[in-house]
């Protein structure tokens, strides 16, 4: 898994990227991405994100409906 976060100075906003192979839901790649003005808020959605991810691995589901 992969995650990068970023400031955006122009927008002023932490913006953030994630990229996993091993937790995608369909067995192929998966992607998401997000931004907030706030460090905590973008980093809380991070994580939202792969405790989601892992749980749809665990439980065999996809990654339908996946929006923070």
């Amino acid at each position: 898994m992969r995650v990068q976060i970023w400031h955006s100075p122009q927008l002023n906003e932490w913006r953030w990227s994630l990229y996993t192979k091993t937790y995608a839901p369909k067995g192929d790649s998966h992607q998401q991405t997000g931004s907030r003005k706030e460090i905590r808020e973008a980093m809380n959605d991070v994580a939202t994100t792969i405790e989601h991810l892992i749980e749809l691995r665990e439980k065999g589901g996809d990654s339908e409906g996946i929006n923070i």
